[in-house]
């Protein structure tokens, strides 16, 4: 799903709560917003695909009637987008050094431990009463794939939607009613043509974390996680409309085309007429606090070299959702951990978050209020171990899974178009053939599986820096 390059730590590392708001975040119909969730959903204009003097597709007096579909398209793209944000993983609270006081020479002295710990992972040993630890990381995320979907290139379809009857006195049902069924029965003709686009979501997060621990007792700790993230979003489409219908000639038509984009409010269209293919684009960047992270943590046992331990953390929602920032919710995930500690110290950790809901999982485009969906709980797992090189490098290997639960999940859906008319009457009709779209799946449960590879290098007597790369 995504990339993480080049974390760095010293000592150690779709589409707020509150109530809804009283009309959506992004409510289109001419109304812009700057953001980021409202980026895909803007991507062609405040008017999205509906109606008004600035949308795209209103051109000759005719109005599109692409906007429901395209609503239904774009939401399952943007709600993927959010729930990836929303689970980004962070590096693991356990200092990289602890140390012991030593009564002889009345001060502090590292541990016997023979590695500086995991990266991603959790080791089960705590830091000691009184004790505390601070860190600092970097991470850099680059998604580029949705689902298995290339995000360079996300097809998408829009349908024109069933004309409400009884029609205006100058549209009539299509005399070829071939394929014309369901809620398309008796309608015109022009109900064939469709928008075939092809869509590059480009989506970067620059992720600065300042982390706190402080041992209560012996057994028991207590971590903060402060994340600052700058969020960039950048989506362009590709549209071409197949014209499957024949209008009119004359002045209201040009070239016999119903629907067109307007050369007027689209500047891709250039001179041409008519306009059937143009591109769009819209962008965004948000930099804020995410999701403030608590974490504590009991050793339970602690022997000579293995330890187990349990600990809970807990996700408050202070980040920005609708910009990307944060999940919107609280999530509370308790976790185990064992450990084992020797030049080759393996290591697993296996916890469940639940998580409330978010409006990044719910409706809000085109809508009266925003309104929230659960984001999904997962099951999350790290399985790994450290390895001494020398005295003061470590490397670090973890395999980092999730299972999502009750997830929208996005799959090739072709899309077989209605057929092409001869003519005005549809005389003749040319059956339709298939074309690349996506459709999306309520309810699935998947799993999603990175291996992360890194060092860890104890510059100074208090210092560690880790840098490591997080693969799909």
């Amino acid at each position: 799903m995504l990339k993480r390059l080049f974390p760095l730590s010293a000592v150690g590392l779709l589409f707020l709560c509150g109530h809804a708001s009283a009309q959506s975040t992004c409510p289109l119909g001419g109304v812009s917003s700057s953001k980021l969730v409202c980026v895909i959903p803007q991507t062609f204009g405040a008017y999205g695909l509906g109606y008004g003097i600035g949308a795209p597709l209103n051109t000759n007096g005719h109005q599109g009637h692409f906007e429901s579909d395209f609503l239904a398209s774009f939401a399952p793209i943007n709600e993927a987008v959010g729930i990836q944000l929303s689970q980004l993983p962070i590096a693991s609270p356990s200092s990289g050094i602890s140390f012991i006081y030593d009564p002889s020479l009345k001060t502090f002295a590292p541990s016997t431990e023979e590695t500086l710990g995991p990266i991603l992972g959790e080791r089960a040993s705590t830091i000691g009463r009184h004790r505390i630890y601070f860190a600092f990381s970097f991470q850099y995320f680059n998604f580029n794939s949705l689902d298995g979907h290339d995000t360079s290139n996300l097809p998408a379809v829009f349908q024109h939607q069933a004309l409400s009857s009884p029609f205006p006195p100058s549209v009539v049902a299509c005399p070829n009613q071939t394929g014309l069924t369901g809620s398309l029965a008796g309608q015109p003709c022009f109900v064939r043509d469709f928008i075939q686009t092809f869509n590059n979501v480009d989506l970067s997060v620059h992720q600065y974390a300042i982390y706190g621990t402080y041992g209560i007792t012996k057994h028991l700790d207590f971590s903060v996680e402060v994340p600052i993230l700058n969020v960039n979003i950048k989506n362009s489409s590709n549209a071409t409309i197949v014209p499957n219908s024949v209008a009119p000639v004359g002045s209201t038509y040009p070239n016999g085309i119903f629907h067109q984009f307007n050369n007027n409010t689209v500047p891709s269209c250039g001179s041409a007429s008519p306009c059937l293919n143009a591109t769009f684009s819209d962008a965004g960047s948000a930099t804020g606090v995410g999701d403030v992270v608590l974490r504590g943590k009991y050793e339970f046992y602690s022997g000579e070299k293995l330890g187990i331990a349990a600990g809970v953390d807990v996700r408050l929602p202070t980040g920005d959702d609708k910009n990307f920032l944060g999940s919107g919710t609280t999530g509370v995930r308790p976790f185990g951990v064992i450990s084992y500690s020797a030049r080759v110290s393996p290591h697993a950790e296996v916890g469940y978050e639940w998580n409330g809901k978010s409006i990044l999982a719910g409706d809000f485009v085109a809508t009266p209020a925003d309104s929230k969906g659960s984001l999904p709980n997962r099951f999350v797992y790290t399985v790994g171990a450290d390895v001494s090189i020398v005295k003061r490098l470590t490397a670090a290997f973890d395999l980092y899974g999730q299972r999502l639960f009750g997830v929208p999940q996005l799959y090739s859906n072709p899309y077989t178009d209605l057929g092409s008319c001869s003519d005005i009457t549809c005389t003749t009709l040319t059956p339709g053939t298939a074309h690349p779209n996506l459709g999306v799946r309520n309810g699935v449960d998947y799993n999603i599986i990175n291996g992360s590879f890194g060092l860890k290098y104890r510059l100074m007597r208090q210092l560690v820096l880790t840098g490591n790369v997080l693969v799909k």
